[in-house]
């Protein structure tokens, strides 16, 4: 499902069946689906705004690799993600983050700003460039 932002707090939720266009209130909790309307519950577009504005963290223990790739795109906000030591990361569910498995030991940093040159264990994994993610101080 995409979220698209509408204006304020609304936004559209475009699902995957023919007629499935859905209008979500994130402050209020409120969507114009059957769901919603007639049961009163908590529908999963309502969940899937809050997860897409990075309103609702998603746990820890979710796959990356199993998450809709678009999950946040046409929102300003990011979405977050648990850490298993229960804070919250920043780490965006993006294609570009799933595809850049950069290796445990990655130590990028400051050391080469502006050098272009990946460190060691990012060179050795086939990696040509700096890993566009890694924070660190200067060696």
């Amino acid at each position: 499902m995409a979220v698209l932002p509408k204006g304020g707090d609304i936004y559209t939720v475009v699902g995957q069946n023919q007629n499935g266009e859905y209008a979500v209130d994130s402050r209020k909790s409120r969507c114009t689906c059957a769901d919603h309307r007639y049961r009163g519950t908590r529908c999963k577009h309502i969940r899937r705004v809050a997860f897409a504005t990075g309103e609702r963290v998603a746990p820890a223990w979710v796959d990356a690799d199993e998450v809709d790739a678009q999950l946040g795109e046409h929102v300003e906000e990011t979405p977050k993600v648990a850490a298993t030591d229960g804070g919250v990361t920043l780490e965006e569910f993006g294609a570009d983050d799933r595809d850049d498995d950069r290796p445990e030991d990655c130590d990028c940093g400051n050391w080469n700003d502006g050098l272009g040159l990946c460190c060691w264990p990012c060179y050795r994994d086939g990696f040509e460039e700096p890993n566009p993610h890694a924070t660190g101080e200067d060696e």
